[in-house]
């Protein structure tokens, strides 16, 4: 039950939510010091956020997250939960939601944590989102480069063939309902060590903070995703043009795409910019 509009437009909304299957491995007090806690452990910072690895001890044991603060929110969005609080529109809300509805879809995602925001007049919005770390995972574009040099060439591309196939199912399910990553880099594909000899390596999909559903299929959508996940591929050990190919070939399949060359080259252009843009980017840091 929200409060009045009165009482939401004069003091603001602040709310805070927990997953039940992690809530006895969080402090009572967290909801309270969240949003102050310091962590040098893989920390990360730009544009109004940040992103920290924190570990709580309990005594059901150590449960490791990453803790992501964001501390800006757009106008617009302010008034609009303090009007309709009913759907969160902080960055940390949104993302949280995404992972739920990634999931619903049958995709391997991460667990949400914790979540809550404070959006109060005069006063600058925040929002925060734990989720739980990916124990035993690495991202593909590190965990290709050690099983090439770990594996025969025999095992090494059987491997390859089954990273291919998962990593294609997963675009291909996001795609069919029409849910666009817009940031589907090969380092936001997560690698269950223990997996990956599987027919079926379990493979998790991180970073849903740009998740959009469009209304109907969208090929621009479908070109930008494909587009940074063939630039992502460029350069990383143990990948090239056969394994691009059976990708290609399995999302093809999976997809039911029609008119798949004319995709694909709009999916090699964007790449091309994607690696132009990265040199420009990197040129302008060293100078």
């Amino acid at each position: 039950m929200f409060a009045s509009l009165w009482r939401r437009m004069t003091r603001g909304v602040e709310r805070n939510v927990r997953s039940e299957r992690y809530r006895s491995m969080l402090p009572d007090d967290l909801e309270t010091k969240v949003m102050a806690i310091e962590s040098s452990d893989r920390y990360h910072a730009k544009q109004g956020r940040s992103t920290a690895r924190v570990r709580f001890e309990s005594g059901s044991g150590t449960l490791s997250v990453y803790l992501k603060r964001h501390y800006t929110l757009g106008w617009r969005d302010r008034v609009s939960t303090w009007l309709d609080p009913s759907e969160w529109r902080s960055p940390a809300g949104i993302e949280r939601a995404n992972l739920d509805r990634a999931r619903a879809l049958g995709i391997d995602v991460p667990d949400w944590v914790a979540a809550g925001e404070r959006i109060v007049p005069g006063e600058p919005a925040t929002s925060y989102l734990m989720i739980a770390e990916l124990v035993g995972f690495e991202p593909l574009h590190e965990a290709i480069p050690k099983l090439e040099a770990e594996l025969d060439a025999a095992r090494f591309e059987r491997v390859k063939r089954a990273l291919a196939a998962e990593v294609a199912a997963i675009s291909a399910r996001l795609h069919a309902a029409n849910f666009y990553h817009k940031d589907l880099y090969l380092c936001h594909f997560f690698l269950d060590m223990s997996t990956f000899d599987n027919k079926h390596p379990r493979i998790s999909l991180i970073d849903l903070h740009r998740l959009e559903r469009s209304s109907r299929p969208s090929r621009r959508g479908v070109a930008k995703d494909l587009g940074q996940l063939l630039f992502s591929t460029r350069g990383v050990a143990g990948i090239g043009d056969r394994d691009r190919l059976r990708f290609w070939s399995r999302y093809r399949k999976a997809s039911g795409l029609r008119r798949p060359r004319g995709i694909a080259r709009v999916v090699v252009w964007k790449a091309a910019r994607y690696e132009a843009h990265n040199r420009k980017a990197e040129r302008g840091t060293k100078t």
